[in-house]
């Protein structure tokens, strides 16, 4: 099938179906991501425009209630720069377009030549690879069947073994049983010998006993004799003994000792009977003693002989069972060792397959994925180029519309332009070398310059055609923390830029756009001027540290209600500066308005009750109280302050009506210690920062809005009376984050 046919083919089906090709669909999402590009930019084109427009509003009020507004024909003639100017700036953005669209066209055709470069170089790669795969794929293949045919030999060679080392076993078993038996056999001999010796010689032992006991029995009776003999003999000589005595002792004598012979012959007759028949009885006991040792002997032997015979018996009996268990056990651990080998050899061939199958798989899965990076490299490029298109379209569009609305904007400068030198001739002539004075919106954002650059200068070497990733955002939003603006301001505003611009390339005025909204955010509720009550007096209380500008800002104050037609006071409450007491009678003098004041080292509770003692009494519509400058950790100093504040309502229970705390920006960060102790003793009610104009901390202002939300009254910019200025939290937003920089020329022409 022709290219022609499948397209023909292709589109019958988008038609029957809805359904839509790739290149429509990569055309469509190019065209929805530039329309919502577009979109974007629209947005901020307009925020800026908004953020501008509430600045210039805010500063036109205050230079109109200061009595600085322009004349009908200034504010002709400014309109009409401000339209040629427009004019000028729409220019300049057309030929803007048109670089941005050159470099977006060069860029897609560089995209398009490297991806078609690396398309072509992926082809060959994936040509290699493939030509690699099927050499690795051959060799894979020998080599698998070389390893079949070792394990195959392996196995042959194993089941030899195995045969060989079973038949070796079974020749050794039978040796071992006919030993077994031999020695058996000669053993039931040896005993049967040894059993038959034993008899002769207990029969000749049993021999040996009866002669000795015939022995014995003879001597004993050869014994009973001579006994017997002796016996005789003795009665004999007794008995011629006893003639003999009864010749020599008379017959009662003689009858005596015939009586004491018989009784010692009775005696000797008894003793030798009971010795005859003790040794019979012993003759007795030896024989029956001998009859039951035969018979027991007897025994004993039949017993061993019968223990032998149980022995040999159960030792066969053992024997028999040790070997059919070791035969039955060796069969088993041949039958395992075959059951093992055979199973590793199915393990060995199944790895052998699955490292086959693998390698296959492997193999397919590196060309299907080159293949894969190869198809979406082409798409990247095929995309990048309809991107490249749908910008240059884009790119023509804006030029188209830029180049249309700088001819409004021409025509309607042109008749501005006519206006303006019609109310020129009208209007009468003014001086060309009086010097013009700046605008509220002029004097805020030079004064905020140093605070402002600071941070612009960064945001744009920062984001110099960079993409806002989540490493861009962290470093931003370390940046603002780094200019005083505090953390959960800081978070805020990359939180807004991540919403609509992440994984984009951002600018500078977007991000510059994006600070604007939250610092205007932040401090809008704050916006709040120094406007008295009906108390009377008006009881303020000025507190701060040390070179805050505390009592220079009194002075301007009092200044400003004088020239009101207001009656002041002021209390010098720093005893302890003899040259405070002096600069506030200065100013004194310039508002207009009396000091009371105190000797050096006077308690300043005391000045401040005899203060409002006065003040009622003489009837003064503001009693403006100066307090010493002191650390916020310096305790005893804190510890005043709060003296003169309970001396305060114990005169008045709803004053001081006002406690400003005065700051110095220099400070930064500082600032909020001060902000947190001050809070604690005097029950601040709002805020005066002054010294603007001479440190890149501006931001911090941000931050204490952000922590305490107390009022900030005023903001100072400068030494003269009116460098402090109402505070605007537009014009400050405006000022602050750089947006202000894109009008200032135009507001102050």
């Amino acid at each position: 099938m022709s290219d022609d046919e499948k397209k023909k083919k292709k589109g019958f089906f988008a038609k029957a179906f809805g359904l839509k090709s790739k290149e429509e669909k990569l055309a469509e999402a190019a065209a929805l991501k530039a329309e919502q590009a577009a979109e974007v930019d629209r947005q901020m084109a307009e925020r800026m425009a908004a953020i501008n427009a509430a600045a210039l509003k805010s500063a036109r009020e205050q230079d109109e209630a200061a009595g600085d507004g322009p004349s009908e024909a200034e504010k002709a003639r400014l309109e009409a720069e401000e339209k040629k100017k427009a004019e000028e700036q729409a220019r300049k953005d057309v030929e803007a377009a048109k670089k941005l669209a050159d470099e977006k066209r060069l860029a897609a055709e560089k995209a398009k030549a490297e991806a078609e470069a690396k398309a072509k170089e992926l082809e060959e790669k994936a040509k290699a690879a493939e030509a690699k795969r099927i050499a690795e794929e051959k060799a894979e293949a020998e080599r698998l069947a070389k390893e079949k045919a070792e394990a195959e030999a392996e196995a042959a060679r194993i089941k030899a073994r195995q045969e060989a080392a079973a038949k070796a076993e079974a020749e050794r078993l039978a040796a071992e049983r006919a030993r077994l038996k031999a020695e058996q056999e000669a053993a039931a001999q040896a005993e049967k010998e040894r059993i038959k010796a034993e008899k002769e010689a207990e029969k000749e032992r049993i021999r040996l006993e009866k002669e000795e006991a015939k022995q014995r029995a003879a001597e004993t009776k050869a014994e009973a004799k001579r006994k017997a003999l002796e016996e005789k003999e003795r009665i004999k000589a007794e008995k011629a003994a006893i003639a003999l005595a009864k010749k020599e002792q008379g017959k009662a004598e003689a009858e005596a000792l015939k009586a004491k012979q018989e009784e010692e012959r009775a005696t000797r007759l008894l003793a030798e009977k009971e010795a005859a028949d003790k040794a019979e009885a012993e003759r007795l006991e030896a024989e029956r003693l001998a009859a039951e040792q035969v018979a027991a002997e007897a025994e004993r032997l039949a017993a061993e002989k019968a223990e032998a015979e149980r022995l040999a018996a159960e030792a066969k009996a053992r024997q028999e069972q040790e070997d059919a268990e070791r035969l039955k056990r060796e069969r088993a651990e041949a039958e395992e060792q075959a059951a093992q080998e055979a199973k590793e050899r199915v393990d060995r061939e199944t790895a052998l397959a699955e490292q086959e199958q693998q390698a296959k798989e492997k193999a397919e899965a590196e060309r299907l994925e080159a293949e894969q990076h190869a198809a979406q490299e082409a798409e990247a490029a095929q995309a990048a180029m309809e991107k490249a298109e749908v910008e240059q379209l884009e790119a023509e569009r804006i030029e188209k519309e830029a180049a249309e609305k700088a001819e409004a904007d021409r025509k309607a400068a042109e008749e501005a332009q006519l206006a303006a030198e019609k109310a020129e001739a009208e209007a009468p002539a003014v001086d060309p070398n009086a010097p013009k004075k700046q605008g509220f919106f002029s004097r805020i954002t030079s004064g905020l310059k140093k605070s402002s650059n600071r941070m612009a200068d960064s945001v744009s070497s920062m984001f110099n055609k960079r993409k806002l990733d989540a490493e861009a955002l962290e470093e931003l939003e370390d940046l603002l923390i780094a200019s005083d603006l505090g953390v959960a301001p800081a978070m805020r505003v990359t939180e807004l830029l991540a919403k609509d611009k992440f994984d984009k390339q951002v600018t500078g005025m977007e991000i510059k756009i994006a600070l604007a909204d939250v610092i205007a955010e932040t401090l809008k509720p704050l916006e709040k001027p120094l406007v008295l009550g009906n108390s009377k007096p008006e009881i303020v209380l000025f507190v701060g540290v040390n070179g805050s500008g505390k009592t220079t800002t009194l002075g301007k104050i009092a200044k400003r209600y004088t020239d009101q037609g207001k009656k002041v006071l002021i209390a010098a409450g720093d005893t302890f500066r003899a040259a405070a007491v002096e600069q506030l009678k200065v100013w004194g003098e310039r508002a207009n308005a009396p000091v009371i004041s105190a000797n050096l080292g006077a308690d300043a509770a005391g000045l401040v009750y005899d203060a409002i003692a006065k003040a009622k009494a003489e009837n003064y519509d503001i009693l403006m109280i100066d307090t010493a400058g002191r650390l916020q950790n310096r305790t005893e100093l804190m510890d005043e302050l709060s003296k003169v504040v309970r001396v305060i309502k114990k005169q008045d229970e709803t004053a001081p009506h006002h406690s400003i705390l005065v700051l110095d920006a220099t400070v930064g960060q500082n600032a909020l210690l001060q902000t947190e102790a001050f809070l604690a003793t005097a029950g601040i009610t709002g805020l005066i920062m002054t010294k603007l104009d001479g440190t890149a901390k501006g931001g911090v202002l941000v931050a204490l809005a952000d922590k305490f939300k107390l009022p900030i009254h005023s903001i100072g910019i400068g030494e003269r009376i009116e460098d402090l200025e109402n505070f605007s939290a537009d014009v400050f937003a405006a000022a602050l984050s750089g947006v202000a920089d894109a009008v200032i020329d135009e507001v102050d022409a």
